[in-house]
């Protein structure tokens, strides 16, 4: 399914906190004592109360703005696998502990297919190898996609296009974490698009299509920013190649481990 373009006035993802910090005064997810249990053993307990001492008041309050701006709870949804293939419930908690705060329905419907684990992976893994979903999505009542950490959004993104494909909406996302704790626009801006158009010229489109199956105006805005580090197709080609070939490696030794 391609990535879908973003509309123009699509929402920072709201954040909470960071992902880590050196300073042990600042409250971070990956530093937090019930991390390692929510994150690698699926304890929902633990993350329901990391979450307790995380979620913010005013990510919350962003949140229920967007029930007053469209007149409707929406529902909330993460990209979870299946219990059997993922030992994190950071993003399904999150999706949980906002539905009980807020009141909103949470759809465990959709599944993320998880062939490989892209945690650990560099940014170009992640471009290179997108997120897939399964499963039936409610065309009735709009979406707002939840996880547990953004780093350059593809999860996300990927997960918004499913939905919108299915004949479904999307009107906000909020994680956990990111780099710096602060939200984190999503949409591709008309300003990074520019220079993407303006960097790599008339081609853009159609080379995006040929390695990643959607054309340069589905990126991410942090994608976005990666891309532009490049400096040309060359460099470009190589960087999603190599992306494309640790995360084959990647899926096979999860396979051969089986």
């Amino acid at each position: 399914m391609a990535r879908a373009p973003w509309e123009g006035d699509f929402p920072d993802v709201f954040v909470n906190c960071k992902w880590k910090s050196p300073d042990a005064k600042i409250i971070c997810l990956a530093d937090h004592g019930l991390y390692d249990a929510a994150k690698g053993q699926r304890d929902m307990d633990a993350a329901l109360g990391l979450l307790d001492d995380i979620v913010l008041e005013k990510t919350v309050s962003k949140l229920r703005g967007l029930e007053r701006q469209y007149g409707v709870k929406p529902k909330l949804i993460a990209p979870a696998a299946q219990v059997s293939e993922s030992n994190n419930a950071l993003a399904i908690g999150y999706a949980n502990w906002l539905g009980h705060e807020l009141g909103w329905p949470v759809d465990e419907n959709i599944f993320q297919m998880k062939d490989f684990s892209k945690d650990k992976l560099n940014g170009w893994v992640r471009i290179a190898h997108r997120s897939t979903f399964y499963g039936e999505i409610d065309k009735k009542t709009p979406y707002v996609i939840v996880d547990d950490v953004i780093t350059l959004g593809g999860t996300l993104a990927d997960l918004r296009s499913f939905i919108l494909g299915k004949g479904g909406r999307v009107i906000g996302m909020s994680t956990i974490a990111s780099r710096d704790g602060n939200d984190v626009r999503i949409r591709l801006d008309t300003d990074t698009q520019a220079k993407l158009e303006k960097s790599y010229g008339s081609d853009l489109a159609k080379f995006c299509h040929e390695l990643l199956g959607f054309d340069h105006r589905g990126f991410t805005d942090p994608e976005a920013d990666r891309v532009l580090s490049c400096s040309g197709y060359v460099d470009l080609r190589k960087k999603i190649v190599r992306g494309r070939n640790e995360g084959d490696a990647s899926r096979s030794k999860k396979q051969a481990a089986r």
